[in-house]
């Protein structure tokens, strides 16, 4: 748990390993969310958060890439190239006929956003939030 809690961090998201926990545990057995981890040396080096969902605008199912992270002191290594390709692979083995994915507009996403646009991601829309 204490991995997931770093690599949490590392993505821009303040959570203890208490928190981690109990989202993970609450995660874990849902049965629309899938996490992928990939370790490297016996390290975890990344983790997918990923969601099945149902179209609202259309017949089918789509892939949500809710968390996408790799621990930054091994990026640019061939590893999210790896994860990424996982997650697309786990959304085939599922029917799934799309992946969506957020990114924060942040400027330390810059990198994020020129490595999803590699892997033939598109930007398509905006997103919002609103805290209540």
């Amino acid at each position: 748990m204490d991995s997931l809690t770093l690599l949490t961090n590392e993505l821009g998201y303040p959570t203890t390993a208490a928190e981690m926990y109990t989202r993970f545990n609450t995660i874990k057995d849902h049965p629309d969310y899938k996490t992928l981890v990939i370790t490297v040396d016996n390290e975890v080096a990344g983790m997918a958060g990923l969601h099945n969902g149902i179209y609202y605008e259309k017949n089918g199912r789509y892939l949500r890439i809710v968390a996408f992270v790799v621990k930054q002191s091994i990026r640019n290594k061939g590893i999210g190239k790896i994860l990424i390709t996982a997650c697309e692979n786990w959304a085939i083995e599922q029917g799934l006929t799309s992946i969506v994915l957020t990114s924060g507009n942040r400027d330390n996403r810059k990198d994020a956003h020129a490595f999803y646009q590699k892997m033939g991601y598109e930007i398509k829309s905006s997103g919002f939030v609103k805290q209540l």
